[in-house]
This record gives C-alpha cells, structure tokens and sequence, in this order.
C-alpha cells in the first residue's frame, strides 16, 4: 500500500467549514482526511456523507483531486455548497442525495476512489437533532454506505474509511463480502482505542498491514 505522513492532529487547519451547532469536523473527519492520501492512479473520488465539506475540500486542497460529495441532510449539504466558494474550491461539488440511492443518480464503477465515515455510534442520543442525524448509525446504515461504495468504485479502486472499535468485526464482514478487502489498518487511540482507520481496494489481494498506532492526546 502507501506510506503515510506521521498524524498531525492540526492537519487540515487551512480548510473553513459553515458548522452548525451539534455538527463540526471531528478527530474522525481529520483522520479520515489524513488516512486517504491517494496513490498515483486516484484522480477522481467520491466521499459518501461528506457533511459541510471538510473532508471534500481537503482531497482537493491536500491531494489535487476532482470531489464529490454526497450529503442526506439538507442543512449540511447547503452548508458545503456555501464553503465551495470560501475554500475557492474548483474540483469540488456536492449532491444531496441518500447514500443509499447512489444507483439512482451515478453510474458503476465510475471512481478511483470512495472516503466514508459512516455514522457508528449506534446507542448515541442527543438532544441537538442534527447531531442525532448526523452520528446515529445502526447496521442498515452502514451497510448501505459499503454496498454504495463498491458499487461506485472501479475494479481495484481504492476505499478509505473510518470505524469505531465496537462494531470493527460486523463492519470489516461487510466489506469483505462487498468485494472491499481492507488491506491496511491504523488504531488511533485516546486513553483507550478510539477509532479504526482502514484502506483497501475492491477485489484486492488477501494481505493486511498494520501500521504505527495514532496517539490524539
């Protein structure tokens, strides 16, 4: 696979996002952003819940690549399309649509590369409902965001995401029978391990490394 930069948890401080009260970028949007340097065949990628944008604008900013982002919630979504212009984005667009119907509106096998952070949080409860929205996962949930990422990526794409130690094995038997074999792992820790970063390809090689873990505090 591909060696990555050391963590800086400051990464991405150059990227302006329209937060909104409950909704910011998390350590798991930084990461994410970070894990998913591209190898050099990535030119194009989709990232499925891209919220207000941070992630989205950072493939382009950090790594040069043409952007879209899908995004279910309206107030998100119409956030992102307002940091375009604050981020003087040129590559990157955003869709409000459910990641669910992604067969709906894009064609197969149409990226080189597909980033999701999928809501895992599967007992969260906030009062601020876009925060609800935005972290509440259940296993339907993820299902659709690895079923929709297979089916965006081209053979041997490559796909990075971000997952919370809790639900790792069921997430980790969806990609393999999704034809998304992970072939390289990060644990980020905080007084105990807190998120698991992975990347892969569709219809890659059976092997996994395991890189140097990630310390946030």
């Amino acid at each position: 696979m591909i060696k990555l930069p050391p963590f800086d948890k400051n990464f991405g401080k150059e990227i302006k996002t329209i937060d909104i009260e409950g909704h910011k970028p998390t350590h798991a949007s930084v990461l994410l952003l970070w894990y998913s340097k591209p190898t050099k065949n990535v030119k194009k990628v989709c990232e499925l819940g891209s919220g207000t944008g941070f992630v989205s604008f950072g493939l382009e900013k950090y790594y040069k690549l043409e952007v879209l982002g899908l995004e279910i919630l309206k107030e998100l979504y119409d956030n992102a399309l307002k940091a375009i212009y604050i981020n003087k984005a040129k590559k990157v667009n955003f869709m409000h649509i459910d990641v669910k119907d992604v067969k709906k509106h894009l064609k197969a096998e149409s990226f080189d590369m597909v980033v999701f952070n999928p809501p895992f949080h599967f007992s969260s409860t906030s009062n601020k409902i876009i925060r609800e929205k935005s972290r509440k996962g259940s296993l339907s949930i993820l299902q659709d965001f690895v079923v929709s990422a297979s089916f965006l990526l081209k053979n041997k794409g490559l796909f990075v995401t971000v997952i919370s130690p809790y639900v790792l094995p069921v997430f980790m038997n969806l990609l393999t029978s999704n034809k998304l074999t992970p072939q390289q792992m990060c644990i980020a820790y905080g007084k105990k391990a807190e998120l698991v970063l992975i990347r892969g390809r569709k219809n890659g090689g059976n092997h996994l490394e395991i890189d140097p873990p990630v310390f946030l505090y």
